[in-house]
């Protein structure tokens, strides 16, 4: 029973797909916390430089503890980093999610959705700006944002 059990998951771990779905490896998804201090409004933000890099999470984490996990793990000869930011929120129950990376001849498609809570949900009483930090293949193309 316990080789089956070995041989099921060695399967399992050895048919997952790799953390990369629509042209994109996702890095960090959340909300940060707080009125704003960060400074960041609602916006779409592309680093191609570790430079630039290492400024954004200067200022990300001020709340969040992200950069000693991914300061050094991005390639810029080779890859990129976008950023979706929402506004500030005063409840839960919102989010943002970058959910496809589409390849187009001169440009490269970012889709971006945007959820907020229905009219009766219930949501806390929090203070709130969601984030979706996603790494793509970096590209000499003009990048657009497509909110859903």
């Amino acid at each position: 029973m316990k080789i089956f059990i070995t041989i099921l998951f060695s399967l399992l771990l050895v048919g997952c797909p790799k953390n990369e779905e629509g042209g994109f490896t996702s890095l960090s998804k959340g909300n940060l916390f707080g009125n704003g201090a960060e400074g960041f409004k609602k916006e779409n933000i592309v680093i191609s430089s570790k430079k630039e890099w290492k400024f954004f999470l200067s200022k990300f984490d001020t709340t969040n503890k992200v950069s000693k996990t991914f300061e050094n793990a991005i390639d810029f000869s080779e890859e990129m980093i976008v950023i979706c930011l929402d506004k500030v929120r005063s409840s839960g129950g919102f989010s943002v999610e970058i959910i496809e990376v589409i390849k187009e001849a001169s440009t490269t498609l970012i889709k971006v959705k945007f959820k907020s809570p229905k009219p009766m949900d219930m949501v806390n009483s929090v203070i709130i700006q969601p984030y979706h930090i996603v790494k793509i293949n970096k590209k000499n193309k003009k990048i657009k944002f497509l909110e859903l």
